[in-house]
């Protein structure tokens, strides 16, 4: 469709509305408003015509509203003084999540929750990740599900419900009115990285990715598409970095960075930057957004004070609010992330109030069930401060690790026993559940962190079993740091 073609139906569209009955002729001003429109529709068509039509074009292809590109181009000129949703009430709530896509193992899994709330006035924005493996029921079904599977299974059903059966579950989980979405896949941030010449990222502390075999070393650093989707998605990680907490973190970590260089000098007036991010979006990028709603968002987000974001990851550990649990999806043991007041009380809490100063008190282990204060938000943006845990991998006690046990018998209440005996020699056992199998014979302990390798032989050897550093592939993955499966000797 060319410039004049698309002029044409647009002044068609408005002669149909505004003609009048008689056929008088019009003012000089209303001549003069209309060489004005049609110098705005030929002006925005005409940067060069191509790259005019490729703003709508690639606008109209990753929005999930069903609007025409002529409808999208009207409203771009005569929706200019209209607001986002929520910018009337202060506060606009998107939810961003990623998936794999096309080539990946569970494509449709959302792999990053994550709530970016914006106060325009203030030009602040705030970040609330949610853990993937939080376990929630399944919006108007009676089965639960990891919050990842959300996303998948609404999208199993139909073309793009997946965002929209997540935005449901998000605003139960958050208790915020959720205006937009934004999902985008793996191809789509590495293209957006390249295209951006890559992102700058400080690393504070260096950690390897012993599932990937990827090293990040300690320092500044700028990254690839495809070095930028490893840094995000890194899991597997031994130390401080590791576990899906940190991942987290490091999300909203990268986020910003791209923000900071789409908004750059040098980005903003380069055109063929823009295109190549233009072309990046088309095919691996969704959003509930209209072309002129991504305008002005894209006007406030240039408004942003980079210095005054504030982010925060839910977590495990002795002031966070989560635990960590084991039950079985699909017929196999899964680990998940529960609140541990079992409700969402404390989570709507933090969004809430999570532009406040000083939002939460401190938490007292001692009195955290019976008065559920809410946790700190530390300086490093994770809940529940410098000392909660950073992730579920890691030990919330300097001497001791955590520990799930699994019963691997047909004695009822046998993981239940060993819990409370592991519990008074100090350990800190955060789940029991049944093994893969009720048949084995001999109790092993699993702890494949080498620092791990003296408890395990300790809790071993008073159980009168043996320790491994292997895990087993036939039992579901833990958050914990050791793994004891009881065998029949354990009854003992």
């Amino acid at each position: 469709m060319n410039a004049n073609k698309i002029l044409n139906e647009v002044q068609s569209r408005h002669r149909a509305v505004a003609a009048p009955a008689s056929h008088k002729k019009r003012s000089p001003i209303v001549r003069i408003i209309r060489s004005v429109i049609i110098l705005l529709i030929v002006g925005g068509l005409s940067l060069g015509t191509i790259f005019g039509y490729k703003i709508l074009a690639a606008g109209n292809s990753i929005s999930t509203a069903e609007q025409s590109l002529l409808g999208q181009l009207s409203d771009l000129l005569f929706k200019s003084g209209n607001r986002l949703e929520g910018e009337t009430d202060g506060r606009i709530n998107i939810m961003l999540l990623a998936i794999g896509g096309e080539g990946h193992s569970g494509e449709n899994l959302a792999d990053t929750v994550m709530v970016a709330s914006i106060e325009p006035k203030e030009h602040k924005v705030a970040l609330l990740s949610i853990p993937r493996d939080l376990y929630v029921q399944v919006p108007d079904e009676e089965f639960y599900s990891k919050l990842n599977a959300v996303h998948a299974y609404g999208e199993s059903k139909k073309k793009h419900n997946g965002p929209q059966l997540l935005k449901k579950k998000v605003e139960d989980i958050t208790g915020l009115p959720i205006h937009y979405y934004a999902r985008f896949d793996f191809i789509a941030f590495k293209k957006i990285v390249e295209a951006l010449g890559g992102v700058n990222i400080t690393i504070e502390n260096s950690f390897v990715d012993y599932w990937h075999k990827i090293s990040f070393p300690a320092g500044t650093e700028t990254m690839n598409g495809d070095r930028a989707l490893a840094y995000v998605r890194a899991r597997y990680v031994e130390g401080p970095e590791g576990g899906d907490f940190r991942r987290a973190a490091r999300q909203q970590q990268m986020l910003i960075a791209i923000r900071d260089k789409i908004f750059s000098v040098q980005t903003a007036f380069d055109f063929t930057v823009v295109n190549k991010i233009l072309g990046s979006l088309s095919e691996n990028i969704s959003t509930s957004m209209q072309v002129w709603e991504m305008k002005r968002f894209f006007e406030l987000s240039r408004q942003i004070d980079t210095h005054n974001i504030k982010s925060a990851v839910l977590t495990t550990g002795t002031r966070g609010l989560l635990v960590g649990d084991t039950v079985v999806l699909g017929g196999v043991p899964a680990s998940i992330l529960k609140t541990r007041t079992g409700d969402y009380s404390e989570i709507r809490n933090i969004a809430q109030h999570i532009f406040d100063d000083g939002v939460a008190k401190t938490i007292d282990d001692s009195k955290a069930a019976a008065t559920s204060p809410e946790p700190t938000i530390g300086p490093d943006g994770v809940l529940g401060g410098p000392t909660a845990s950073a992730s579920p991998s890691v030990s919330p006690s300097a001497t001791k690790p955590t520990i799930e046990v699994r019963n691997g018998t047909a004695v009822n209440g046998l993981a239940k026993k060993v819990s409370d005996q592991l519990t008074k020699d100090g350990y800190k056992v955060i789940a029991t559940a049944n093994a893969a199998s009720k048949a084995i014979t001999e109790t092993t302990v699993y702890a494949p962190k080498v620092t791990q390798a003296d408890d395990a032989q300790k809790i071993a050897e008073s159980l009168g079993g043996s320790s491994q550093s292997d895990f087993p592939k036939e039992e579901a993955k833990t958050t914990a740091d050791i793994l004891v499966v009881l065998g029949a000797d354990a009854t003992e």
